[in-house]
């Protein structure tokens, strides 16, 4: 029950006697698990119909004074951030209609600002889709300016209205903050999975960062994270409070590390190196404008205190400040270095281009879009522009697609095959599980593809999430039948983790009916109709003798006998085959001596 005495407060009442109060929720950086910054939300008074969110913007909108409540709840969000000293990014929602349309929108940024003593870059303005400005042209002229504050702007709850990709077009925002819909259940949902990659790949391709809102289990968290998206908020990493905490959650301590894979074999970013020639720090910007201005190939030009590089100037940054008033008057007799950009990203000539790849990738690092300058025992040797190592990125994952399974992403026939040969001639011991799906076929006849479907990227997820990526190889070789490779002797104790998560997980899988029954009709490939059990994990493992085995051929035919002895076992029981060498290798022991004779 609501005290009556407040929850006849009005709107209007509540913004004249400002009562609102100011909760923050974090959001998250999945790659360190550190705070990315924290989202201002607004509560109305407490024990009110208007405490809702909700309920307090209609009832603004309806009164036409929604202009007067976003403004509040601005002051209250930097007036709370300032008094708990928080440091990091502040997220505040505003709806196109006030910043086209409050007055003067670029000073009451400054007041406040200064006010409360918070420099713009902490900010971020959350631009929601839901209520787009009627003239977006408007719209991006007032970020424009408040941009020159070194305030970012964000479209808030992409996929929830139709505006989006329009504003996303026009605005050009540094962030986007992807719908809670997207998140829920996403695990088990390839089309999701298919949205939020789809988002990702364009949000890159556009220099904006990506969040996920609404995260509220474990299961979406690890399902985002193996998607390539760093950055998420929601309920399950931290509920909004008037005061939060700096405490890592415990969902983030928990979540399994990602396999990293070694795309690029080892290759090291001389590979990619560009001679450019540096210019001392005392070159005049004039002179400097002219070497853009004589080689139009030129981008980016370090700058260099005789041979350590100092800083970085580009052709796109000196010509925005040369097309101001009075700048080339001002600055063309002047050292390059009082212009100059000092946050770049440098890097020894030997690092590995998968290290260079995540630094660049990663997207709380604005500066790594910028070439990266490579050194040789820390003096200038060249520079590594953006655009050939995407390039590089983008043929290492085409190579990798073209043997990776289209439904779980994990590696298929050939990274497989190549795995089992490097170990073998390595001779490094390891144990192979060879994990099929009893009576598949049958549930995909039943339930129908989507929900086989379904069904298989539950055990892909399955498996990344027990198998540590630093001591197991998951791989899918088609269908419902995968393979773990694991390097250490606790393969037991994971596979009977796997055996026993599968037998919860799927349990969701089958309607109630199917259940009680334990199984359903179907028909036999002759027409006949049978009754098959729910599906069960059939799992058969082997230990290969790395001495007599010579090719991935006879870990797969060890690996095959021993999936058809697990088929014949009771669910839930694991079949470990003692046998060490495979059959064709006893048939003809002397012979694969002579090729003579095995020709004959």
């Amino acid at each position: 029950m609501f005290d009556s005495s407040v929850s006849i407060l009005s709107v209007v009442d509540v913004i004249r006697t400002t009562q609102i109060e100011t909760h923050f929720q974090a959001i998250y950086n999945l790659s360190n698990n550190q705070i990315l910054g924290y989202e201002a939300l607004t509560r109305g008074p407490a024990q009110s119909s208007l405490r809702s969110p909700i309920e307090l913007f209609n009832q603004a909108q309806l009164c036409g004074c929604l202009n007067d409540l976003e403004a509040i709840c601005v002051e209250s969000a930097l007036k709370n951030y300032a008094r708990l000293k928080l440091t990091h990014k502040l997220f505040i929602n505003l709806s196109p209609e006030f910043l086209v349309t409050q007055p003067d929108c670029l000073n009451f940024f400054k007041s406040l600002f200064k006010r409360f003593q918070i420099a713009g870059e902490k900010i971020v303005i959350e631009i929601t889709e839901q209520n787009p400005a009627e003239q977006l042209t408007d719209l991006t002229h007032i970020i424009a300016r408040l941009r020159t504050l070194g305030i970012q702007f964000a479209i808030d709850d992409l996929g929830a209205g139709f505006s989006g990709l329009i504003q996303w077009s026009q605005i050009r925002p540094d962030i986007i903050k992807i719908d809670r819909h997207f998140a829920r259940g996403c695990e088990q949902d390839s089309t999701k999975q298919t949205f939020l990659r789809a988002l990702l790949e364009l949000a890159n391709n556009t220099h904006a960062l990506t969040i996920v809102e609404g995260i509220e289990t474990e299961q979406e968290l690890t399902c985002i994270r193996r998607l390539g998206i760093h950055f998420a908020q929601g309920f399950l990493l931290c509920k909004p409070c008037a005061e939060p905490k700096l405490t890592t959650p415990l969902a983030l301590q928990c979540q399994p590390e990602l396999p990293t894979p070694a795309v690029f074999n080892n290759e090291t970013v001389v590979h990619l190196l560009e001679p450019v020639e540096g210019a001392q720090w005392q070159t005049t910007t004039g002179q400097i404008l002219k070497r853009f201005r004589d080689d139009k190939t030129l981008f980016t030009i370090p700058i260099l205190e005789q041979d350590k590089v100092i800083g970085i100037i580009t052709r796109e940054e000196l010509m925005e400040r040369f097309s101001l008033p009075l700048s080339l008057a001002l600055y063309e007799n002047k050292p390059i270095s009082q212009i100059m950009r000092s946050n770049f990203v440098a890097v020894e000539h030997n690092c590995p281009i998968d290290k260079l790849s995540l630094i660049v990738t990663d997207e709380s690092r604005p500066e790594a879009r910028i070439p990266i300058v490579i050194l040789q025992n820390n003096c200038y040797l060249g520079l590594v522009s953006i655009r050939s190592l995407l390039k590089r990125m983008t043929l290492a994952k085409i190579e990798r697609a073209q043997h990776s399974n289209p439904l779980s992403n994990l590696p298929g026939n050939v990274p497989i095959e190549k795995e089992l040969d490097a170990l073998l001639a390595r001779r490094q011991n390891f144990h192979f599980a060879y994990i099929d799906l009893n009576h598949f076929k049958a549930y995909n006849d039943h339930y129908g593809y989507a929900k086989g479907d379904q069904v298989i990227l539950m055990l892909a997820n399955l498996l990344q999430d027990i198998c540590p990526a630093n001591s197991c190889f998951v791989g899918h070789i088609g269908g419902d039948d995968f393979v773990v490779i694991f390097y250490q002797n606790n393969y037991g104790e994971l596979l009977n983790q796997i055996m026993q998560n599968f037998n919860k997980r799927i349990d969701a899988f089958f309607s109630e009916e199917d259940k009680q029954k334990q199984g359903y009709y179907g028909h036999t490939r002759s027409g006949e109709e049978a009754f098959y059990p729910l599906i069960s994990l059939a799992i058969g493992v082997v230990s290969p003798d790395i001495h007599c085995c010579q090719s991935h051929h006879h870990v797969a035919e060890l690996a095959t006998d021993a999936k058809k002895q697990a088929k014949k076992m009771q669910p839930g029981e694991i079949f470990f085959c003692r046998r060490k060498i495979p059959t064709s290798l006893f048939a003809y022991p002397a012979k694969q001596q002579d090729p003579l004779q095995l020709q004959g």
